[in-house]
């Protein structure tokens, strides 16, 4: 079998398999009378190895446990790093290494830029839009 090719079912496979993860999380939350604001902001709970944030308006600096990232702030962790981030609502997102991650720009909204993520949204808080590269994923339960 061709190397590059299996190389590219590799990466198809885990990106539909974090999709799955994602799409199984998700619809396990059911609509109540959560604020959808809750998810325009997170703290990071917890950094691994390098993580930085990127402010839109300034340079990068190390992230550091229970700092806020609202919308316009990203979020990268470098090479063996993870970081978790915990908004209002208690919706978790974890980031593996070399991830980017920000807020995005309408409510409930996540980009991720690159890399690899968990996202658990509770029961009974509502779905969440996930843009990620050339794929968005929208699901409520």
């Amino acid at each position: 079998m061709n190397p590059e090719y299996t190389g590219t079912m590799h990466i198809q496979s885990r990106s539909i398999l974090t999709i799955a993860a994602l799409a199984f999380s998700l619809a396990s939350g059911v609509r109540n009378e959560v604020n959808a604001d809750e998810l325009k902001e997170a703290k990071v709970t917890q950094v691994i190895q390098d993580v930085r944030v990127l402010p839109s308006n300034a340079s990068s600096r190390p992230a550091a446990v229970n700092e806020d990232v609202r919308q316009g702030t990203a979020v990268q962790t470098g090479a063996q790093s993870r970081s978790e981030l915990t908004f209002k609502d208690q919706t978790i997102t974890r980031l593996g290494e070399k991830t980017t991650f920000s807020v995005g720009d309408s409510p409930r909204s996540i980009d991720i830029g690159s890399g690899q993520f968990l996202l658990y949204v509770p029961k009974k808080a509502g779905g969440a839009k996930v843009k990620t590269g050339p794929v968005t994923a929208a699901i409520t339960g």
